[in-house]
């Protein structure tokens, strides 16, 4: 994993070593790799979808701002907030700038 924090331009996808499922409207994790649970609220849930794919991170703000009433900024600040968290914890993958 990267140590550089992570920006809107950075490439995204959810790691595939992890097993997930809705529960309540929240999404609950499980990882393969080192056997601890994560959860997850629904926005949290809605990005883990968005990112099923290499995406761009200013392209998941971007569906959530059409989705969501949040304005850009704090958008922008609680997705990397959240995704370096997730990259923190090895359940994303980061791809090299195309």
């Amino acid at each position: 994993m990267s140590t550089e924090p992570l920006t809107l331009k950075t490439v995204v996808q959810r790691s595939p070593d992890l097993l997930f499922t809705e529960v309540n409207g929240d999404l609950v994790m499980l990882s393969i790799r080192t056997n601890q649970y994560y959860g997850t609220h629904a926005v949290g849930g809605r990005i883990w979808a968005l990112i099923e794919q290499p995406t761009p991170i200013q392209a998941v703000c971007d569906a959530l701002l059409r989705e969501f009433e949040v304005d850009a900024a704090t958008c922008q600040a609680e997705t990397l907030a959240f995704l370096n968290r997730l990259a923190k914890e090895s359940l994303l993958i980061i791809h090299a700038p195309a």
